[in-house]
């Protein structure tokens, strides 16, 4: 019985810690949030709101790799999942894929599908030709004891090179950090799956931002 106690207790205590801890935790995000992008190097003149997004290419760094290995896996078992074929990653040209399908892709085949799925919808398609490239150094995604507890996070981050798609001149740099702090078992609702795709669709909305220095996608032209 003082066992039973003890730990009755204990789980109490926890709760009433997890009530404390929850706020700030939210606090937390919304100052992240605040200071998602961060300019290295500010875009050249005449870039933001004319420019024409050609092609983006990612790469994993170091950092990010032992987890980025971890959700190629799950994206492999999804594909085997849905009995299709396994990625081709020498192709140089390929079908391209229904958004239902980013699950099943590799990241760096899937970022540069979301990025162009965010700009197109910025109306990102006119202008100067630039390439994107993007270097991915952190990648975590939330613990679930931890989330119903005192809560936890999924974070992207990585930095933004802005290229001339022609000559490849540079013309900015910027630093996208996307932190979705979760707590409870609302925040697990509102996480949901595809937290992978989420993140990469969240990080190329800033990447539309700051291309386009509107905090607002332009309205779809009425036909």
């Amino acid at each position: 019985m003082d066992a039973y106690r003890s730990k009755s207790s204990g789980e109490r205590q926890l709760r009433k810690l997890s009530i404390i801890l929850l706020p700030l935790a939210l606090l937390a995000t919304s100052a992240e949030a605040a200071k998602a992008v961060k300019v290295i190097e500010p875009l050249a003149a005449g870039v933001v709101g004319g420019v024409s997004v050609e092609s983006t290419t990612v790469t994993i760094s170091d950092t990010a790799g032992p987890v980025a290995e971890k959700l190629e896996a799950k994206a492999a078992e999804k594909r085997a999942a849905a009995h299709l074929p396994p990625v081709d990653a020498t192709a140089t040209a390929r079908p391209r894929p229904e958004p239902a399908a980013y699950e099943t892709l590799p990241l760096a085949m899937m970022f540069p599908l979301a990025v162009e799925d965010v700009t197109r919808d910025w109306g990102l398609t006119s202008g100067r030709r630039i390439r994107l490239a993007i270097t991915i150094d952190t990648i975590k995604t939330a613990n679930a004891g931890m989330m119903m507890l005192l809560g936890s996070s999924d974070e992207l981050a990585g930095t933004v090179q802005v290229l001339d798609a022609a000559d490849g001149t540079k013309l900015g740099e910027f630093y996208v950090d996307v932190l979705n702090v979760r707590a409870g078992m609302l925040g697990a609702a509102m996480r949901g799956s595809g937290v992978r795709e989420k993140l990469a669709a969240e990080f190329a909305k800033h990447v539309a931002e700051q291309l386009s220095g509107s905090k607002r996608k332009p309205k779809a032209k009425q036909p």
